[in-house]
């Protein structure tokens, strides 16, 4: 087949689209198929790989800690170029400039235009003069205008299935959850006492509990919340620690707050983080944890499960599948219940040892080849029926 993968962002943009879009390119390349990346362009950024088609772009100010950009279009060339290397097929997965672009390519071409949904916007809406400018309902219209039409859409989790069934009630949705290419997020094998040595430096003694939360610090993963629940438990229990990996508008208050409260030895703050190093920080933690509603099937959580960590995590659909309820993690239904898990954990090292095991049993679900299968076979599908 011959491909087109139309996103916002790619390398050497770091978030979860672009680790899928990355994952899926190279998966469909390695099947045999022609794969062009349609995407905007990042300054002084020099591709090294093929394929990759970049379009002007400029920022699009959304908010501090955004890495987001508007591209600009000029539809004709576009065209022409897919025409020529006969696309049978477009992918989406952005719903902004370049993801309409990819819908009227789709159009002028005559071909399949498969969706996914990476991101529920109408979290997103306080990045745009505090929520005044775009409203969640707002937000549910316009996804309901750009999902018109478009063939088949792809929903990562059962929560992005529901919340889009009722957006577009008469548009085919399958379930394709997400993956990680477990080879190249774990590229480097770490040795015991290269973890006691990352641990020595981070502060975290031989015997303590890290815990661990890696995401972007805003609004709309509840990082503060999760902050103002863990603080109180890392003041009581001497051998507890947490990380916060990531970037975001929140970093620097979360800091100051944590200094100001005589914990920052307690909560260390790594700020932006390569995603090839990200996997070092996991391997020297004990137990990943977050509080966010606003996930549609996160990414962190499954590299969480291939580190072997235990997730205790807000009870949300879009992670029912990466959670093995009391065996490899919890999901609690109230912020509060944290302590009481953590505590859990703390009080039973066997049970501890066992929760690590069948987290790590449990990604082996969620690998980037198997995403890639289940999205070739629904290519294939797709265009089938598209040509009756």
């Amino acid at each position: 087949m011959n491909i087109a993968l139309f996103t916002d962002s790619y390398t050497p943009v770091k978030n979860g689209v672009v680790t899928s879009v990355r994952q899926l390119k190279e998966g469909l390349e390695s099947r045999g198929h022609n794969v062009i990346v349609i995407t905007a362009e990042v300054p002084y950024y020099q591709d090294t790989e093929s394929g990759i088609y970049r379009l002007p772009s400029v920022p699009a100010k959304l908010g501090a800690g955004t890495e987001f950009r508007f591209s600009m279009i000029n539809q004709s060339p576009i065209n022409k170029f897919l025409k020529k290397r006969k696309i049978d097929i477009i992918h989406t997965h952005s719903e902004f400039s370049i993801g309409f672009c990819g819908k009227r390519a789709a159009k002028k071409l005559k071909v399949p235009l498969v969706h996914t949904t990476h991101t529920m916007w109408e979290n997103y809406t306080h990045y745009l003069m505090n929520g005044k400018l775009i409203t969640p309902k707002m937000a549910r219209k316009y996804m309901a205008m750009y999902l018109k039409n478009v063939t088949q859409i792809v929903a990562p989790s059962v929560k992005a299935k529901n919340y889009y069934s009722q957006i577009v009630p008469n548009k085919p949705i399958e379930i394709v959850p997400n993956g990680i290419d477990s080879d190249k997020f774990k590229s480097s094998e770490i040795k015991p006492d290269e973890i006691n040595q990352l641990r020595k430096e981070f502060g975290i003694k031989k015997n303590d509990i890290n815990l661990i939360f890696v995401g972007r610090v805003g609004q709309e993963k509840r990082v503060d919340e999760l902050f103002a629940t863990a603080a109180p438990i890392l003041k009581k229990y001497d051998n507890l620690k947490m990380i916060i990996v990531g970037d975001g508008p929140n970093l620097h208050e979360l800091r100051d707050k944590a200094a100001k409260m005589g914990l920052q030895k307690k909560f260390i703050f790594t700020g932006f983080v390569n995603w090839e190093l990200v996997y070092r920080l996991y391997s020297m933690s004990d137990i990943f944890v977050t509080l966010s509603l606003s996930e549609v099937h996160p990414m962190t959580l499954i590299e969480g499960a291939m580190c072997g960590l235990p997730i205790i995590a807000r009870y949300d659909e879009s992670c029912l599948d990466l959670v093995d309820e009391g065996k490899s993690g919890f999901l609690i239904h109230e912020d509060s219940e944290l302590e009481d898990k953590i505590k859990y954990y703390l009080d039973n090292p066997d049970a501890l040892k066992a929760a690590k095991e069948a987290s790590f049993e449990l990604s082996k679900q969620f690998t980037a080849e198997h995403h890639v299968e289940k999205i070739e076979k629904l290519y294939e599908r797709v265009i089938a029926e598209f040509k009756k």
